[in-house]
């Protein structure tokens, strides 16, 4: 009987041990909020590859009991593909520090890990929300932390306050600098929205137009 009590409850631990098992990081962009008090909500974007110009997320409920004026959030995430190491963050509108080589990529993509282990499933829309003094919380990874390990030690800070517009860059691993690919703006009811920065030939392209548009304005006012 004892025996049969003992296996029942080693199955048990063993069930309880696998449903915890945390979220494996694959390179998904997170966006992190904190009042510094309470808990944190942290929401899973997706892969930065699939990020569109216009696209738009939609939290406001989860964001329902924060001050939406005050509130601490931004962008961050990183990904080996076939060696070639990016990172992606936020900023406030300044450059953000480079990252010069493959060490420095891995303790972002460290920090990064340790929180994404809290995510119940992990992938896009997959989210959570935390204590804020959780060494693992959007608070002390990106804000207050004082291990040398967190984000913000590690790297830089990569928070805004409140509703308005967060500047998104993308950085490779070998000290080149940064590439500002758009920006994410939080809304008063919620909802985030990303808009990319046009492409150079799309600058190029719309220059053209407008002298072609130019050249037969003047052609029509000669030939009138």
């Amino acid at each position: 009987m004892k025996i049969q009590v003992r296996a029942v409850l080693l199955a048990a631990a063993l069930t309880a041990a696998g449903s915890s098992k945390a979220a494996t990081y694959t390179g998904d962009l997170l966006i992190g909020f904190s009042s510094q008090t309470g808990n944190d909500f942290i929401y899973d974007l997706g892969q930065a590859s699939s990020l569109f110009s216009g696209e738009t997320f939609n939290l406001s409920s989860a964001l329902a009991g924060f001050n939406l004026n005050t509130v601490h959030w931004g962008v961050i995430g990183d990904k080996n593909v076939a060696g070639t190491r990016t990172a992606w963050t936020t900023t406030g509108g300044l450059a953000p520090i480079l990252v010069a080589n493959t060490a420095a990529w891995g303790t972002l993509d460290t920090a990064t890990k340790s929180i994404y282990q809290n995510f119940p499933v992990g992938g896009a829309a997959d989210n959570f929300s935390i204590t804020s003094t959780d060494d693992n919380s959007w608070n002390q990874q990106t804000i207050n932390g004082s291990l040398i390990t967190q984000y913000h030690n590690a790297y830089e800070d990569p928070n805004v306050v409140g509703i308005g517009s967060d500047s998104f860059f993308s950085l490779i691993a070998n000290g080149s600098a940064p590439t500002l690919v758009g920006n994410f703006s939080l809304s008063a009811n919620g909802i985030v929205t990303f808009t990319a920065v046009p492409e150079p030939s799309a600058y190029v392209l719309a220059g053209i137009g407008l002298l072609t548009l130019s050249f037969w304005k003047r052609f029509a006012k000669k030939t009138a």
